[in-house]
């Protein structure tokens, strides 16, 4: 009876050491999805911090807009009074010089945005991942492993920049090339490709980042979302979307083919853009 009795309760010891190595393996694979989702934010709040790409996407059309307008002046000037000519050439000019300066410092702040969010999602990793290690006799536990850091952009998010009116010539030109999404409620330029002037001008870049616009006057905070809508970017715009990739390497020496590497990934939407001035 006693041996019968030692048998069951090794047979139960062994069965809770089991449960408590698979409880574990949960634990720990939910742990570091929390803290994949952790780095994918802190990378994703840098980005957008103090509303500086939705203030560049704005810019960016009014710069647009004042080139066009500079460009109708020259046009009329010229039928009507010629006189004036080199005034409007002039403007024309400052406009221009004007647009080329901001692409240079957009380009700027693309390569600032994308430096200190890999800085801040490098900081929050080495943060988190001394805390991981650990020996049981049930569960070995290593440090993880920051496999992927990416940076791209949210799908089916345009750009916050709402159609800018007062220039006919400009809204025909914009709604002919597609580059205003058409939505009833609000009409919202598209991320993406250069929204090109028309000739003369059509060789300048003005490119608008993917950002989430307000709405009703209330900015999206930074997020967590479906990693399959991260996209990767293929032209030179800010990005504003992260995606970051865990490995850990987990073993219970229970059960089986226990032992493991956990792999998890984690995608965060950067911070709104703030409501128009």
């Amino acid at each position: 009876m006693l041996v019968l009795g030692c048998v069951v309760l090794s047979i139960v010891g062994i069965g809770l050491l089991i449960g408590y190595s698979y409880g574990g393996l949960i634990f720990t694979h939910n742990r570091l999805q929390g803290s994949a989702d952790e780095i994918a934010l802190a990378g994703a709040r840098k980005l957008n911090e103090n509303d500086r790409v939705g203030q560049m996407n704005n810019m960016v059309a009014r710069s647009r807009q004042m080139v066009m307008q500079a460009q109708l002046n020259l046009d009329k000037v010229q039928s009507d009074y010629p006189q004036l000519q080199a005034i409007a050439e002039e403007q024309l000019d400052e406009a221009k010089n004007c647009a080329e300066e901001l692409e240079q410092q957009r380009t700027y702040l693309k390569n600032l945005a994308t430096m200190e969010s890999v800085q801040a999602m490098e900081k929050k990793f080495d943060q988190i991942k001394g805390s991981y290690p650990m020996n049981l006799p049930w569960m070995k536990v290593a440090s993880p492993q920051l496999d992927k850091m990416r940076l791209g952009y949210l799908e089916n998010i345009e750009s916050n920049v709402e159609q800018l009116q007062n220039i006919k010539e400009l809204e025909d030109h914009d709604e002919a090339k597609g580059y205003v999404k058409n939505n009833p409620k609000l009409k919202l330029y598209k991320q993406g490709a250069s929204k090109n002037l028309p000739a003369p001008n059509d060789s300048m870049q003005f490119y608008m980042s993917s950002l989430a616009a307000p709405v009703e006057k209330t900015v999206s905070p930074a997020h967590i979302v479906l990693s399959k809508a991260f996209q990767k970017l293929d032209l030179p715009l800010i990005p504003t979307c992260t995606k970051v990739e865990l490995t850990l390497k987990v073993g219970t020496g229970l059960g089986g083919n226990a032992n493991q590497d956990m792999k998890v990934e984690s995608a965060a939407a950067a911070t709104g853009a703030s409501p128009q001035q």
